[in-house]
């Protein structure tokens, strides 16, 4: 037989028991919301890291559209004005082209002469308004008489070209009138014909217009049928990006029209 435990012994061990239960259950129910929090702060940061990742790939982008963007209008820019000044050479107004491109919205009003609000420009008392033009109308240009062409017996200069050099003939290696500021020489060729001994022939370099640089030489001998050359490197003037021209002269008249070029950007 065995014998009973004291009533005490037993009442302290049940006691025991049950506090140990008690604090095991109260260890379990405070421990899920812990749990439960520390992951949603693990995925919170998780996706906190993807979302500046994405912001960082999204900014990186749009600044590369922007730039891209930004090098499209500076090339529209030069593409223009290197169509303005070919117009220009064959003898367009420049008064012409700008109406032109404000009539096609592509200018801002002019600075000078222009109309209060409500009054319309060219009009007089007693006289209606002139019609304006839609903004999509084709502008035909104003007649324009070309320029007297020199006789064939006189002194001329024909074939007017840009080239990148000239061969041993004096006569230019290619036709090419896209340059950069990279480019070692811009050579202008021409044709010439009649060109008296002693004769002066001039070469006068612009861009956008403004003059700026020019050359001359006499010659000794005639000139007939014989390639003429003048050319700028980096130690005349800078390469600036831009619409340049070239005009050439004998005795200081132009025997042709300027020859329109263009320096892109690399």
């Amino acid at each position: 037989m065995f014998s009973q435990p004291p009533p005490r012994a037993t009442t302290i061990f049940a006691w025991f028991m049950a506090a140990g239960f008690a604090i095991a259950l109260s260890a379990c129910r405070s421990t899920a919301p812990q749990q439960t929090a520390t992951a949603a702060h693990a995925e919170a940061l998780s996706s906190l890291a993807s979302l500046r990742s994405s912001a960082t790939v999204v900014r990186a982008r749009a600044q590369t559209t922007l730039d891209h963007a930004g090098t499209r209008v500076a090339q529209a820019d030069a593409a223009g004005a290197f169509l303005a000044s070919n117009l220009i050479s064959l003898g367009t107004e420049a008064a012409y082209i700008e109406d032109s491109l404000r009539a096609l919205q592509l200018l801002g009003p002019a600075s000078a002469n222009t109309p209060s609000p409500g009054q319309t420009a060219g009009a007089f008392p007693g006289q209606p308004p002139p019609a304006t033009p839609p903004a999509n109308a084709i502008v035909t240009p104003p007649a324009i008489s070309p320029a007297p062409s020199p006789t064939r017996s006189g002194p001329r200069l024909e074939s007017l070209t840009m080239a990148s050099a000239v061969d041993a003939d004096d006569c230019a290696i290619d036709v090419n009138p896209r340059f950069t500021p990279a480019s070692s020489a811009i050579y202008v060729v021409a044709r010439a014909y009649n060109i008296p001994a002693g004769a002066s022939i001039s070469s006068t370099w612009r861009r956008s217009g403004a003059e700026v640089v020019s050359f001359s030489f006499y010659r000794e001998h005639e000139i007939n049928d014989s390639c003429v050359w003048f050319y700028i490197d980096q130690t005349d003037t800078p390469f600036t990006v831009g619409a340049w021209s070239v005009e050439l002269r004998v005795d200081g008249q132009p025997l042709a029209s300027p020859v329109a070029f263009q320096i892109l950007a690399n």
